[in-house]
This record gives C-alpha cells, structure tokens and sequence, in this order.
C-alpha cells in the first residue's frame, strides 16, 4: 500500500517540531498556573488537601479507611509531597494536576506526531485544550491524572509494537507502571485497561508482515498492574456501601451524553464535521496508511469510555460522574488530529492550528473572567458572615461544599466559630444526596480541622445563630423544628451567584440566615 504521508521536508517552513511543541509547552504553562492562582479552592479539593496533610503514607490510608474520601490514595500523596515542598497555596495544591494534564499533552503528542506532520498533531493538543475537560488541569482532584496516565499507557503500548529486546521490556514496564497508577488515582482508571486490551487483541488478528502477534508480555504487564486493585479491594466495599446508597452520582445514562456535550464540550462538533466529511468523501484508504488498526482500535475505545465507565459503574454498583470518562477527549482529539490530515494540506492546517490557538486562549480568558468574578463575590460574602457573626458565636455551615472555602479564607476568628451539623437521618429524609455529610462526618477525629458534631451537641443552647445554608435544606428544617425562626440579615446580604468553571459554588439556594429561638 502505498504511503500518503504528508510529513515535509526539514527545510519545510511547516517542520514545526520544535516550535509547535514550544509554543503550546509556553501557552500550557500560561494559562494552568494563572488560572490556578486564580481559582478559589472548592469543598473537593479541601478534601485531597487535608488528606494529604496527614503526611504519611499510613495516615492517608487510615483517613481513606475511615471513608472521608471515595478514592485511591495516589492523589493524596503526590499532593502531601508537593506542598511539603512547595507549601500550601493553590499553586502547590494543584501542581500534581497540572503536571498529570502535562504529561498526557506530552505524551498525546509524541502519540500523533510519529503519524503525522507536526501541524497535525498541534491540532490534536490545542484541541484537548479547548476541551472542558482540560479545566482539571487546575483543580486538585484525581481526574487530569486519569487523562495523563491514560495517555501514557496508550503511548508506551503503541511505541512496544515497534520495539525489541530490552526497549520492549522497558516499554512495557512503564505501560504497567502508567496504568497502575492510573487505577490508584481514581478506581475508574481501570477503563485505561480497555484500550490496551482491545488494541492487543486486534494486533493478534492483524496481518501486517513482521509484526509480532499474541505478545505475552503486553498481558502480564496488564496483569501485573491491576495487582494493586486487590489493597483497594476493602476501599472500594467500604465506599459502595456508605456511599452509594444516598450519593448523587450514581450510573445513569444522561452521563454519557453529559462526557460528549459537556466534558468534550464544543470541539465535538467540529470534529464531528470532519468526519462527516471524510466519510462523504471516502478517502478510506488514506487513513489506514497512517494508523495501524490495532492503534485505530484502541483509540476507538478512548471515544467509547463514557459508554464504557456507564457499564462498568452499573455492573460494580458504584458511583460515576460524566468526570470519570474525562480521557474520552484524548480520542476525540487523536481523532480530530487524524480527520485532519485526510482532509487539509499543511497550509490549510496551519489555519486550523491558529483558529484553535485562538479558541483556546479565548476561552480560558472567559474561564479566568468568570473565576475573578467568582473570587470577589465570595470574598463579598465572607465579609458579610463576618459581619454577621458576633465574636465567638457559633456559625452555623451546612453546606459541605462551602463549609471548606469559608474556613481557608475566614480570619482566625471566624475559624474558632465554624461549626458543621450531621444528621444522617434527617439529611436522608429531606435530600438526595449526603456524599458531602460523609466526607465530613468521616474525617472529623483529626483529618478535617472544622468542628463536626451532630446537631444536639452543636445546637443545644438556645441561642440566635449564624447560618449559612438552604433555607429548603436539612439543617434549616431541623433548626425550625427545635424551635427557631430562621431570617434573612436586616441588611440584607445577598447570596450571589458564584458558578464557575468545575467550582461547584455555585448554590444558589445557600443563604446567609439568622436563627433566632422562638
């Protein structure tokens, strides 16, 4: 068959293999480390925090033991150690994100650009980046670690096709290594196993002259590292059976359309146009000259993790959000990168490239006005609480997502007053989900430093309160039924909208409330 390539020449002034990656290294750089700054930290990502403040391996075991938080411990220690290092603004917090989203940008790189021009596989990364997925490169959770890891197993799978002797052994080591710790970032890393799985098989059925076929090493790496599964064996009943019954994210089919409309967001459609495209066109045999089928077919399961994390969810029992399928945007960007390179000449792919450029920096430049917004209305709000606050009474918070961010920010006074009710009973009678209540109730004996008690320790005294909460919700609820009228303050503070990108503050039936005893 013959080759298509359209890679140029080195005197080509489209040999981009220096500048392209250079250039998105810079832009990835900018815009990560200025939104990260910028970012108020969320009630998750207090939770990774305060995890990793343990600072010990058997700490953070023993605070995942105790349920404070439904995931694997990799994320938690790679964060103990980056601000044991670099100290605890959000920066540091953050950095392991950042440099998880870092490695699966390099490595999604070096991935299309052994098949492609260096404008094509510009395309692929800056198309990850007008992803929304790619806002989890600064938000300290486990998810931009699941894409890194990802990538990196497909990458290191790909390149051990190829290779022999000891660059295979090496290869595969590192396969093994990339997709363990991928599973113990988030347990929904095991969807990194498919890809791989499915590309083997397809290689064993392949008739490509000199490929090896059935290659023995590529499972056992496999094997070997779904080893770890069997330590979080106990986690993961632990955390089905608190969490599940009560938790919002539980599997349903809205989750796959939410990974293609909402985490690949508004890249799908252009790439859709492509295909559409091609497919009209059917230049069938271009495509082929340049991915093997056994790449083409674990790309294909890439596109196919949100079908395939809503099986896995439904059959384990488990919980799942649109989030745990976030890798689906390295398949729509390959593919987007590889549609392409059938359809445009370098020149016109240069126009993309810039068009992408743009979009990118367009769109995080709404992201970060959106997040400065974020951050002075709630600093607005912060002052209003302690305002209303008298000193040393009491400030009633139920909200799990805002308990956190109002306990980093308040003054060392407001900390003192904090306090945090749970009542299991009554959450689960008034609400649908008390995820949140768990992470808190769990990590009350010293891993989270907020005062967590049940309400009849909390609210014993009768007392006018502070609280910040729905006035619908549980504790509202409970407050009335003990015996307290519950109002807005006389000068009426507003709650404002404090919706951003992936900061779910954004509650708008939270209010600044005063109980007063009836």
């Amino acid at each position: 068959m013959a080759s298509t390539d359209r890679t140029p020449k080195p005197s080509s002034p489209f040999d981009g293999s220096i500048f392209f990656p250079t250039a998105i290294a810079v832009l990835f750089c900018c815009v990560t480390l200025l939104q990260a700054h910028v970012k108020l930290l969320w009630g998750d990502e207090f939770v990774t925090f305060w995890i990793g403040r343990q600072r010990s391996f058997a700490g953070i075991w023993g605070a995942l033991e105790a349920g404070t938080d439904p995931n694997p411990p990799l994320m938690h220690v790679l964060n103990w150690w980056s601000t044991s290092l670099l100290g605890t603004g959000p920066i540091a917090i953050r950095l392991p994100s950042i440099l998880g989203m870092g490695l699966g940008l390099v490595c999604l790189w070096v991935f299309l650009r052994r098949r492609f021009a260096p404008v094509y596989a510009a395309a692929g990364c800056l198309a990850l980046m007008a992803t929304r997925g790619f806002d989890y490169a600064y938000d300290a959770r486990s998810y931009s670690l699941l894409m890194g890891f990802a990538m990196a197993a497909v990458l290191l799978w790909s390149l051990s096709v190829e290779a022999q002797g000891a660059r295979r052994v090496g290869l595969l080591v590192g396969l093994a290594v990339a997709l363990a710790a991928g599973l113990s970032s988030n347990y929904y890393g095991a969807l990194a196993f498919f890809p791989i799985a499915v590309g083997e098989l397809r290689l064993g059925f392949a008739t490509s002259p000199g490929t090896e076929k059935w290659r023995v090493g590529a499972w056992v790496a496999m094997v070997v590292a779904s080893l770890p599964l069997l330590a979080y064996l106990p986690l993961i009943r632990l955390d089905v059976a608190e969490y599940g019954p009560h938790a919002w994210d539980k599997p349903r089919i809205s989750m796959v359309s939410d990974s293609y409309l909402v985490i690949v967001e508004g890249i799908l459609w252009p790439v859709l146009g492509l295909l559409a495209y091609t497919l009209w066109r059917g230049r069938r045999r271009e495509v082929e000259s340049r991915f093997p089928v056994w790449e083409r077919a674990a790309v294909g399961v890439l596109i196919a993790y949100p079908v395939l994390g809503f099986l896995v969810g439904l059959c384990g029992r488990g919980m799942l959000s649109a989030r745990c399928a976030v890798a689906v945007c390295l398949g729509v960007a390959i593919l987007g990168a590889g549609l392409l390179a059938r359809c445009a000449k370098p020149r016109t792919a240069l126009l993309v490239v810039g068009v992408l450029c743009v979009w990118v920096v367009a769109r995080e430049a709404v992201c970060g006005i959106v997040l400065v917004h974020q951050r002075h209305a709630f600093f607005r709000l912060l002052d209003a609480v302690e305002q209303t606050a008298a000193p040393g009474e009491p400030v009633v918070v139920g909200d799990s997502l805002v308990v956190f961010p109002l306990y980093r920010y308040g003054s060392a006074a407001l900390r003192q007053q904090i306090v945090f009710p749970v009542d299991f009973e009554a959450i689960d009678r008034i609400e649908r989900d008390d995820s949140g209540e768990r992470d808190m109730w769990s990590g009350r004996n010293g891993v989270f430093p907020v005062t967590i008690a049940a309400p009849a320790e909390l609210l014993g005294a009768r007392e006018e309160r502070v609280v910040v909460a729905s006035p619908k919700g549980w504790v509202a609820r409970d407050l009335e039924a003990r015996g307290y009228a519950l109002t807005e303050p006389a000068n009426g503070v507003p709650w404002e909208w404090l919706g951003g990108v992936f900061t779910p503050l954004e509650h708008e039936e939270t209010r600044i409330l005063l109980a007063a005893p009836m």
